[in-house]
């Protein structure tokens, strides 16, 4: 990391669950531009890249091709793919990345998702969804499923190719699928802290939507990490001289943060370290508090009998130290 991350520290992401599909990521802090730089490339690998489980063939005995119309079944088979087409899994660790199902579906009712049975280790996360219906009581399907787990998009001619290499049945039903779990993602960088001399650090907030609740969020934003991270190591060349001295080492950091965060940060940390509206800074600072230790060493009632300090600036305040743990006297 640049030796600048002495001056603001190693950062830290805060992660709090907003709902069941809704996770919000705090980057504190980033050197001034970093937020755009990295949030921008890690944006568009976790839109494209996450990784999911998805549908991507299934089998219907006495069934030759997807126009095939089956007698007491409302649906077409076209209409059965494309529903099976949006089911999305959840795998263990410990399973294999590819499982097959086989399954017998009779008796005149309407089938939805949490109908299949799934075996150990693989988890349904929109059981909600409609497959189809049989009208005829004499009538039963018998269905094997293949569910892959995996990232990006599978096409058909991806799939004919690849698959014709293993399996040769012709009744198979190819369906093409993606296996992206992210919704939407909102994010906004803020330059939050300004020191005498001008310079600003980047705050970064994002909140990553998923399609479904039980997704991870973590998990998404970790596997884009690995890959940015995997991708940048192209550009390290082993015969090539770098000159270290302008960096730090994460590890290294991180260690001396713990030891000395407490001690420089109340000695030496400006009132414009602080993210404070001009207002409230410029009124400190004319009552010459110039410094978070002489901050902290107000109480709230010292605060409001100084001039151009009033009480909505002890809330900035209060909150503003509480970004970094610390607190007025009371």
């Amino acid at each position: 990391m640049l030796d600048i991350q002495k001056l603001i520290w190693s950062p830290k992401i805060v992660v709090s669950e907003l709902d069941d599909r809704v996770t919000k990521l705090e980057v504190k802090y980033l050197p001034r531009w970093f937020g755009h730089s990295l949030w921008n490339a890690l944006r568009r690998i976790i839109l494209w890249y996450s990784i999911g489980a998805a549908v991507t063939w299934i089998k219907i005995k006495g069934v030759s091709h997807e126009y095939h119309v089956v007698d007491g079944v409302l649906e077409n088979v076209i209409g059965i793919m494309l529903n099976f087409k949006t089911l999305r899994f959840n795998f263990d660790e410990n399973i294999d990345s590819i499982q097959w199902i086989s399954q017998r579906f009779s008796g005149v009712w309407v089938y939805t998702a949490k109908d299949i049975k799934l075996p150990a280790g693989v988890e349904l996360l929109n059981p909600e969804v409609h497959l189809f219906e049989i009208t005829d009581p004499s009538v039963e399907l018998n269905m094997d499923i293949r569910i892959e787990k995996w990232y990006w998009y599978y096409s058909i001619d991806f799939l004919r190719s690849r698959d014709k290499k293993e399996d040769s049945d012709v009744n198979i039903l190819l369906i093409d699928n993606e296996f992206k779990l992210v919704d939407s993602i909102k994010y906004e960088v803020e330059e939050v802290i300004e020191d005498f001399t001008g310079s600003t650090k980047d705050l970064l907030v994002l909140e990553i939507k998923t399609w479904y609740s039980g997704v991870s969020a973590k998990e998404i934003v970790m596997f884009a990490g690995e890959i940015l991270a995997s991708y940048a190591k192209l550009f390290v060349f082993d015969n090539v001289y770098i000159d270290r001295s302008v960096m730090v080492d994460m590890d290294d950091l991180v260690q001396e943060t713990a030891r000395t965060e407490h001690e420089i940060g109340v000695k030496t940390m400006p009132i414009d370290a602080l993210p404070l509206s001009e207002r409230t800074r410029n009124a400190l600072i004319k009552n010459n508090i110039l410094y978070v230790e002489d901050l902290e060493k107000k109480k709230k009632w010292e605060l409001l009998l100084m001039k151009w300090v009033w009480r909505k600036a002890i809330d900035e305040i209060v909150s503003s130290l509480a970004n970094i743990n610390k607190s007025l006297i009371g």
